[in-house]
């Protein structure tokens, strides 16, 4: 269950509200975020942030790589564990190609902002 509360918070404030998390509390935190921020770009640059999407593995899976590179930095990965990360990591590196391949696709089609903005 989740439970919304409005709160004035000052910036340093939330830093050390968010500095208190524990790390799995800390990965969901910045998950959210992620999200919360991909929707704010979303209403800003719809075509850009669609292709930034599909970069993004599914929550589940990136959560998975959060738990798997916070393990490795505090004790290490079994062989099955460094598997399954170069598994994530590759499937990340074919999407950021096909990201990269379709920003290109999206420059070669639209007008520079410069020329946009000088009409």
């Amino acid at each position: 269950m989740s439970t919304t509360i409005t709160v004035n918070w000052k910036p340093d404030e939330l830093i050390r509200a968010v500095s208190s998390l524990t790390p799995p509390e800390l990965n969901e935190f910045v998950l959210r975020f992620d999200e919360w921020q991909m929707a704010r770009l979303a209403s800003a640059d719809a075509q850009a942030a669609q292709i930034a999407e599909s970069y993004r593995l599914p929550a589940p899976e990136r959560l998975r790589v959060a738990e798997l590179l916070d393990k490795n930095r505090e004790e290490g990965l079994t062989k099955n564990e460094e598997t399954e990360l170069d598994t994530y990591i590759r499937a990340m590196d074919q999407r950021l190609e096909r990201v990269a391949e379709q920003f290109l696709a999206v420059a070669r089609h639209q007008p520079s902002r410069q020329a946009r903005s000088a009409k």
